[in-house]
């Protein structure tokens, strides 16, 4: 006779992987969060001359039309994760990330034309993130890319 206290091997394993599930869910939301919530930032700290970035931003801005920060914050995420960069990762991982990720740029022929010079189209939209950053207020959260 089996005893009713005891829980079979199946229900044991489904209860192991409801746990590690749940244990997960808590990184997994700090993740997203990082990943929407100060994402921007986090790739705007790579810069070495914010500002100075920003002009170029505006210049891109001027020329093109408008796209919201987060998409383009995401879209350069999304670009350095090809290169092995992961929400959460430390600055270095990014940095090396958006490094790789220009010379890919420059390598494919991924330029953007701003006010006749020729950018990698990440530099060239980090600079516009810088631009919508810098807004006072952040008035405008609209950046560009072609």
């Amino acid at each position: 006779m089996s005893d009713e206290r005891t829980i079979s091997r199946r229900n044991m394993l489904i209860l192991g992987g409801v746990a590690v599930a749940a244990a997960a869910l808590p990184a997994s939301f700090r993740l997203l969060e990082r990943e929407t919530g100060s994402l921007a930032d986090e790739l705007l700290a790579m810069l070495a001359d914010p500002a100075g970035a920003a002009v170029i931003g505006r210049q891109l801005i001027e020329t093109s039309g408008p796209e919201k920060q987060k998409a383009v914050a995401a879209k350069i995420a999304k670009r350095l994760r090809t290169h092995g960069w992961q929400p959460g990762g430390t600055p270095d991982e990014m940095r090396a990330a958006l490094a790789a990720r220009i010379r890919h740029d420059f390598e494919h022929g991924e330029m953007i034309d701003v006010a006749g010079w020729q950018m990698a189209r990440t530099s060239a939209e980090l600079c516009a993130l810088a631009a919508v950053h810098h807004e006072p207020q952040h008035a405008a959260p609209a950046v560009t890319h072609s």
